[in-house]
């Protein structure tokens, strides 16, 4: 990762392919899919953790360029969330 890119946690969804993201530092911003992101259909939740580029020229605006937690929670394997062992 590069130095304008950081981690951080989907807490709203919203229309138009936004998304709320409260990054590690507490801040919120407003983040959108990156391209690769909508090609391949990745679905975001509220709870998932992604890696957000953030943009140099607005603070409070990002992309996002990586989901991380998505073979951790089981999806895409068929689990279920709440039948995990």
């Amino acid at each position: 990762m590069d130095e304008n890119t950081v981690l951080g946690t989907v807490i709203e969804l919203l229309p138009s392919a936004k998304v709320r993201v409260e990054l590690e530092n507490r801040k919120r911003i407003l983040a959108h899919p990156a391209a690769a992101s909508r090609i391949n259909f990745v679905r975001l939740r509220p709870g998932d953790q992604v890696a957000v580029s953030v943009s140099p020229n607005d603070a409070t605006r990002g992309r996002i360029v990586r989901l991380l937690d998505a073979q951790v929670r089981g999806r895409g394997r068929g689990i279920p969330e709440g039948n995990q062992e």
